[in-house]
């Protein structure tokens, strides 16, 4: 009942328009003949000429030659349409009044289904469909009806007679019938075999088209041997297919039977597992109406065919599902039977819209003699037919709104139609695609007002500061400069007022409407806030400058920030020397960027990219000319051997950090008992966990923030430096490379986590990262970069750029019902999931990775079906900042968010197990909010099940067992397979996740534990099994879950 033979070729598409558009006297010089007609005569004259098409931009002679490439959604509307024509044409049902819609694949909502991609575009196919093979069968019939006439001999001598063999008679012509039918089972044989026998004459039509089946040598000779041979090729090639608009392959039902009790000692669990049975009308898997009646409702001795059930088939349900409908059939015993009908089948009906009772009368002979599947197939699509002989007028469809009721004895059987609800599967999309929403105008608006305010209490703090600075005792010059520095701070101030204020009104115009101009609003304001920050480090300079002039005192060395302005030895001049419109030498020497990292080539600003308004202000412009770096290789190894001591020493909290912390505490101390000695500098005004001052970004303006990972992970791939080492990967080995020293790995991760062993080898495939700024300092490690970055660039629809800007903010989330403890964020555009991951799955994946990129890549290129949940990256971050001595370090999993632009009525997390596989909820609340389980599942679908149309289930099933399969052979256990029901579209949305876990040593301890009850485990069926085992049983429950309904075109199609 159920095809999954590949093998059938689809048909060759109908011939297109000619693909030339030229006149008709160039087209015979291009070679394209005319065609003749089939009967040798002209060609037809209905077919325009070809238009000559002329692009005066490229060619003036006439000659240029346009090929005309119809879309694939063309050819799937002419190929429905064509199908739609010819299922008109023909009868595939003997019953009036009954007929079958096109297949789902064919019709408008079923073309831009999901699964559509994965079949093929003539899924369905016929000879008819096929303009050739109609052309040759409407040959044959005239043929054929030729030969009828009394002259086709004399007509056509050519042709060779038609052979008749008269069969002898049948022996029931000459016995002597002495008994009633029904009295004589052998009588009744004898009648059977002879209405099966048929009549006595056979005649072999000798079809002339077909006479060459087997051609001879000779037969090839012949001046039409080309003819013919393509005649006969043709036949053959068809011979092998499933002809879908043949009325013999549709003398058939296919039902999807299931029965079920919930007395029953296997509930949840369906008492006979619902499978797919073909019933053919008057033959296999048949039986009449009065048979299944009596055999199956009204027989007292017949029992549930589950051996672990004793509930009496009156307590049971039992439905035959096709198509879009289910019939349900449930028995109920009367008190007493119906007076002087204690052995005859009634029949009767009840309306359910109208509560119209139909008379109660005996099933008549030949309503017991009705085939059954036949009676099946009017139930599902015999809704025309109404009641004729009532006297109130109902007009109500007897098979689908009347419940249908036969008794005998003490016994009733209803049956009733009941419509069913099909979802569509949708498996994870083979392109990622990023909607770029851009924030809201309000949020916008929000943002600009609290930077005004942060701009008003950065000048405000500064002016305050110089004023205190301001005395009578500076000389004339002095004085000027000190102007200089009100003018410059006045300047600076005006012109960001300006530019907040120009962007505000142009906001308000409602002028920026598309994503595109919000997004880049949004970045422009994250450029001007790394900006600000910039300038107040700049005028702490310079006021610290003033403050040890003030005092009398040199200035003594400062610390060298990390952030964009450390500063050397060298470079310290007085910043008073520099006038308003130069500022600090700080920024004018470059050294702007973090010691241990490598030089990297120059960038614009990105505000100059934005073409928005912008103050101007000095030192953006003169941060526009990128950063630069020490040349020297030693003070950049220096640096990333400290920086990975200080901050990142195995990421371990342990001695080393509380050394850290003790010698911060030292210096608070000293500046607290020594007042007066150095400068406060003025804080900055956002946020300690928000950072901007670091190095130049080469993608997307990105602020690190602490409390959202993904920041730190975006930050890190918009870099240069990170683009640069991900091209040559293999250069991160030289020992003489400043970008970030291998020496600083074995410091940062002292822990281990097979990547100290991979990094000693020439190609390590990971990338380090480490930034900075005056507070914190920030790590992250980019497992597998230029593999990663290889397949987004082969499986995302959208650019690096979108990936960078959707991982600039995320939120924790919350996923509900789980039990591994893992924490979860979720990107702010909600397309991206991040998964905190154990140790010991870093290293399986590291071990998995080569595989994984192979075979996904190859499922995507090949159009092959696959539930994978994409896993985009995978990173380790860490983080310290000592000014509020936070510090953390995690491994992170960045994948497709399944669920990207759904509400999701109900979620589940299914491994196939029944082993503590259930989430207790309350009553009626199972929602989205809880991930429910597998037990969970199969108490719904008791009532609900999961219904699927024949392509989604073949595709769910192809998809599953190649995963699978590929998963079992790389040792991977414990995934499961997420399902999401979208009542707003009727879809499953699926997806097979957490494939990282390796059956390791600990788990085969596990599974020995728990099968063999040692230490309490129960002896039960174990979560944990090896791969091949789970392998097959999740298969198996995964094929439960989800259950086939099969139509009408349910077998007669290209895998489907």
């Amino acid at each position: 009942p159920y095809r999954t033979s590949m093998s059938s070729p689809p048909a060759p598409l109908p011939p297109l328009s000619p693909p030339f558009l030229l006149p008709e006297s160039e087209m015979e010089a291009v070679g394209e003949p005319a065609a003749p007609s089939e009967e040798g005569g002209e060609a037809p004259s209905s077919e325009l000429p070809p238009r000559l098409f002329r692009d005066p931009l490229q060619d003036d002679t006439g000659l240029y030659i346009a090929e005309q490439v119809a879309s694939a959604d063309d050819r799937l509307k002419s190929y429905s349409v064509a199908f739609k024509q010819e299922l008109k044409d023909v009868i595939l049902c003997i019953s009036p009044f009954i007929s079958f819609k096109e297949p789902f694949l064919l019709v408008p909502k079923g073309m831009r289904c999901p699964s559509r991609d994965y079949f093929p575009e003539q899924v369905y196919l016929s000879p008819l469909l096929n303009k050739d093979f109609k052309e040759l069968d409407s040959r044959r019939k005239r043929q054929l009806l030729k030969d009828v006439a009394p002259t086709s001999q004399a007509a056509n001598g050519s042709l060779p007679p038609r052979s008749i063999r008269v069969l002898p008679s049948h022996r029931l012509t000459s016995a002597r019938i002495a008994e009633h039918l029904g009295s004589s089972q052998d009588l009744a044989k004898m009648v059977a075999d002879f209405r099966a026998q048929g009549g006595r004459i056979r005649q072999r039509d000798v079809d002339p088209f077909a006479q060459s089946r087997e051609p001879s040598v000779k037969s090839f000779s012949k001046s039409n041997s080309e003819e013919e041979r393509g005649q006969i090729q043709n036949e053959m090639a068809w011979a092998t297919k499933m002809d879908c608009l043949n009325p013999v392959n549709h003398q058939r039902v296919c039902v999807l039977f299931s029965s079920s009790s919930a007395q029953s000692n296997n509930a949840p669990n369906p008492c006979v597992s619902p499978w797919i049975v073909t019933m053919e009308f008057y033959g296999k898997n048949d039986l009449t109406l009065g048979i299944f009646l009596e055999r199956y409702c009204f027989r007292p001795s017949y029992q549930c065919p589950s051996v672990f059930c004793e509930t009496p088939m009156v307590h049971h349900i039992r439905r035959f599902v096709h198509g879009e409908g289910c019939v349900q059939i449930v028995l109920k015993e009367l008190d007493s039977p119906v007076p002087g009908y204690q052995h005859t089948i009634l029949n009767y009906s009840w309306c359910r819209i109208c509560k119209q009772v139909t008379p109660v009368v005996p099933l008549s002979n030949d309503s017991w003699s009705m085939s059954f599947a036949k009676y099946l197939e009017l139930r599902f699509y015999g809704h025309q037919y109404t009641r004729r002989a009532n006297i109130e007028p109902c007009g109500h469809s007897i098979h689908k709104d009347y419940h249908q009721y036969f008794s005998y004895n003490q016994m009733v059987a209803s049956f009733s139609y009941t419509p069913v609800r099909l979802l569509e599967i949708c498996l994870p999309a083979p392109k990622i695609y990023i909607k770029n929403q851009g924030p809201s105008k309000i949020s916008l608006l929000q943002d600009l007002k609290d930077f005004s305010q942060k701009v008003s209490q950065v000048y405000l703090a500064i002016d305050d500061r110089l004023t205190s600075l301001k005395t009578d005792t500076f000389s004339k010059t002095r004085e000027e400069k000190m102007e200089d520095l009100f003018a410059q701070k006045d300047m600076e101030e005006v012109e960001l007022r300006n530019w907040i204020e120009k962007l505000q009104a142009r906001l308000l115009s409602c002028g920026l409407d598309s994503s595109q101009q919000l997004q880049a609003v949004l970045e422009s304001v994250v450029v001007k806030k790394q900006n600000l920050c910039e300038m107040l480090q700049s005028w702490n300079n310079r006021l610290q400058d003033l403050f040890q002039q003030e005092k009398g005192r040199k200035r003594p060395s400062v610390p060298p920030s990390p952030g964009r302005h450390r500063q050397t030895e060298d470079s310290k001049t007085s910043v008073l020397e520099s006038s308003p419109r130069n500022p600090s030498p700080v920024v004018q020497n470059g050294e702007r960027e973090d010691r241990h990292l490598s030089n990297m080539p120059s960038s614009t600003a990105s505000s100059s990219l934005l073409q928005l308004p912008s103050p101007g202000d000095p030192v953006s412009e003169q941060l526009s000319a990128g950063p630069s770096f020490p040349s020297t290789a030693g003070v950049g190894d220096q640096d990333t051997a400290s920086l990975a001591e200080d901050v990142f020493d195995g990421h371990q909290l342990g001695s080393s950090d509380s050394q850290v912390k003790e010698k911060s505490t030292m210096k608070a101390i000293l500046a607290n008992l020594l007042p007066g000695n150095s400068y406060n500098p003025i804080p900055l005004p956002f946020d300690p966990d928000k950072h901007y001052l670091m190095y130049e970004h080469e993608r997307v303006p990105i602020a690190v923030c602490e409390r959202e990972p993904s920041s730190i992970i975006a930050f890190a791939l918009s870099t240069a430096e990170s683009r640069a080492k991900m091209s040559s990967p293999a250069k991160q080995s030289e020992p003489g490379a400043t970008q970030l020293g291998r020496s600083s790995e074995s410091d940062s991760l002292k822990d281990g986590d097979g990547g100290d062993k991979q990094k000693k080898q020439a190609g390590n495939p990971h990338v380090e990262l480490q930034f900075s700024d005056a507070n914190a300092k920030f790590y992250c490690r980019v497992y597998y970069a230029e593999e990663f970055h290889s397949m987004r660039e082969q499986i995302m629809e959208s650019k690096e750029e979108d990936f960078v800007r959707s991982l600039s903010h995320c939120v924790n989330w919350q996923a509900r019902g789980g039990k591994s403890g893992a924490v979860f964020y979720a990107t702010e555009d909600d397309r991206f999931i991040l998964k905190q991951m154990p140790r010991l799955e870093v290293q399986s994946f590291l071990d998995f990775a080569p595989h994984y990129f192979s075979y996904i890549t190859g499922a995507v290129q090949q159009k092959r079906p696959t539930a994978l949940a994409k896993i985009l990256g995978v990173y380790r971050i860490g983080y310290k900042n000592s000014q509020n001595n936070t510090e953390k370090k995690l491994d992170l999993l960045v994948m497709e968010n399944l669920f990207y632009g759904r509400k999701m009525a109900q979620v589940f997390d299914l491994k196939g197990s029944l082993r503590n596989r259930n989430v207790k909820t309350d009553s009626g609340k199972e929602s989205c909010e809880v991930v429910l389980l597998d037990e969970n599942l199969l108490k719904l679908v008791h009532d609900n099940p999961l219904y699927i149309r024949s392509h989604c289930k073949a595709i769910l099933r192809a998809s599953i067992h190649s995963d699978a399969y590929f998963l079992s052979s790389h040792l991977i256990i414990d995934y499961s397979l997420l399902v999401g029901r979208d009542d707003t579209t009727d879809e499953l949305v699926v997806g097979i996740i957490d494939y990282i876990r390796t059956f390791t040593w600990d788990k085969k301890l596990e599974m020995v534990v728990k099968s063999t009850g040692i230490l309490g485990g129960q002896g039960k069926m174990p979560t944990v099994v090896s791969p091949e085992l789970y392998r097959a049983r999740f298969c198996e429950a995964m094929d439960k879950y989800f259950l086939m309904v099969p139509d009408h075109w349910t077998g007669l199609g290209v895998n489907c």
